[in-house]
């Protein structure tokens, strides 16, 4: 058997599916290698059956940008994904930073019917070649959704790292000053925006200095084509935390360079490894690919209301099947 201590799990009242997907530190993970050892501990996932929770998209949007102009996903893309998870709405905002509306996608936590006006959220965007639709984003949010009690806000960019920056910048006025933390994310270029979004909070002073910046990257593309992206990491104030969600078959994101990378950093970090995975959140068997991109996202969800540790061992989401 393993010996690594493993993360809470979740209820397995909360699943009903035969397969599940186990968090592992680094230590039983290992373990497997040398003793090739089961494991125990399996985090059990809230499955969402969208025929079992129909329910209505909110547009509040006046206008939704052009997807010739910014590659923005149609209406009936974001359609599409309101009847995949449990509690959703769309809408766009208007910015004087953006010449187009930022359609937006927002994730309502299970557990609430409406979010409150100033209510903190984890706010989020997609890769550079990606829309709201890409399964890698669609999986993790709902993961996120099923399991947190903050609402995410998942908004459209361009592939144009500066314009979604400013994005992030309208999002964030969008939704007021009223809550004390913040929560910025995203996957691959999104990621990058993330980090370089909060640093420019972080360093004009539009944010509550007695609050608390966290940042959930998922796929970070860390090797570029010519040179490692890891300065903007090492920017970050020490009273950052940092969540990586990466998959151990990530070519722009290799694990080792990763590490040296995290022991550089002066902000606190944790990593979540997703066996199998490719920078697009891809597994083998295709068919596992959405409960274990789920997963990722309800992962999240608990580093984030501090179940899980800012600081730590590297955790595996393993890919196995009850016996």
């Amino acid at each position: 058997m393993g010996t690594g201590r493993m993360a809470p799990a979740v209820p397995r009242a909360a699943r009903n599916t035969r397969s599940s997907t186990r968090l592992q530190t680094q230590k039983s993970y290992q373990n497997e290698y040398t003793s090739k050892a089961k494991h125990t501990g399996r985090v059990q996932k809230k499955h969402l059956d969208p025929a079992n929770n129909a329910h209505k998209t909110n547009k509040t949007a006046t206008s939704a940008p052009k997807a010739s102009a910014t590659k923005s996903a149609a209406p009936d893309k974001l359609d599409a994904i309101s009847a995949r998870s449990s509690s959703t709405t769309t809408f766009s905002i208007d910015s004087d930073l953006l010449s187009k509306s930022i359609v937006c996608y927002r994730y309502i936590p299970t557990a609430q019917k409406e979010v409150a006006k100033n209510t903190a959220h984890f706010i989020f965007t997609h890769g550079a070649g990606g829309t709201l639709s890409a399964p890698a984003v669609v999986n993790f949010c709902t993961g996120f959704a099923s399991t947190s009690s903050t609402p995410l806000l998942a908004f459209q960019g361009s592939s144009n790292l500066g314009a979604r920056v400013k994005g992030f910048h309208a999002c964030h006025g969008h939704l007021g000053s009223g809550a004390k933390d913040l929560v910025f994310g995203g996957r691959s270029m999104g990621a990058r925006a993330a980090v370089m979004a909060a640093t420019e909070l972080i360093a004009d002073r539009k944010w509550d200095e007695n609050g608390k910046m966290r940042l959930l990257l998922v796929s970070y593309p860390l090797q570029g084509p010519k040179d490692v992206r890891d300065q903007i990491l090492l920017d970050l104030p020490e009273d950052t935390d940092v969540l990586f969600v990466v998959g151990d078959r990530d070519a722009m994101c290799p694990l080792d360079l990763l590490e040296e990378v995290r022991r550089k950093m002066v902000a606190k970090s944790r990593l979540v490894v997703v066996r199998s995975a490719d920078h697009g959140m891809k597994i083998k068997p295709a068919s596992r690919t959405k409960e274990v991109g789920e997963e990722t996202g309800m992962a999240a969800a608990r580093w984030l209301s501090g179940e899980i540790e800012s600081g730590g061992e590297t955790l595996y989401v393993d890919d196995e099947d009850e016996e």
